[in-house]
């Protein structure tokens, strides 16, 4: 698992990544491929990532040409998804990062996001424990009931 502090530096570098202006670094840019290979994501995911909006290629025909800006987005897309937020919530966040708005709004809004996930986790949390306590008894059962 990557540590907390990475993750925070990358969010770091996506806040600032959307508060440029000066238009797409567009000097080095990675395919598909290489961009799989960089970042442990199967091609798959990849397209599936650009298709919802967490990152935006650059087009060459059928070639996607992925900028740093948007290697980084899907870097953080993984390391969120890693840590079990959905899908939606991981592209509504990286949206809010590149709101032109004032880093320390972002940070809020990351806050609640994060908050908000958090409560879901807890949530699953207790249904696992549930979960986990039913299928115990249910196998407690069954091999009382084998014994016999």
């Amino acid at each position: 698992m990557t540590k907390v502090t990475d993750i925070l530096q990358l969010i770091n570098k996506v806040i600032e990544d959307g508060q440029r202006t000066g238009g797409p670094d567009q000097t080095r840019v990675l395919s598909t491929n290489a961009v799989t290979k960089k970042l442990g994501l199967t091609a798959r995911t990849v397209r599936f990532y650009c298709e919802v909006g967490i990152a935006r290629p650059l087009r060459r025909g059928t070639t996607r040409l992925f900028q740093p800006d948007q290697v980084r987005r899907l870097e953080l897309a993984r390391e969120l998804r890693n840590l079990g937020m959905d899908v939606r919530s991981v592209t509504d966040l990286l949206d809010q990062l590149y709101l032109p708005e004032a880093r320390q709004h972002k940070l809020q809004t990351l806050t609640e996001l994060l908050s908000s996930h958090l409560n879901h986790l807890l949530l699953r949390e207790e249904e696992v424990r549930k979960q986990y306590h039913v299928t115990t008894r249910l196998a407690e059962e069954l091999f009382a009931t084998g014994k016999h």
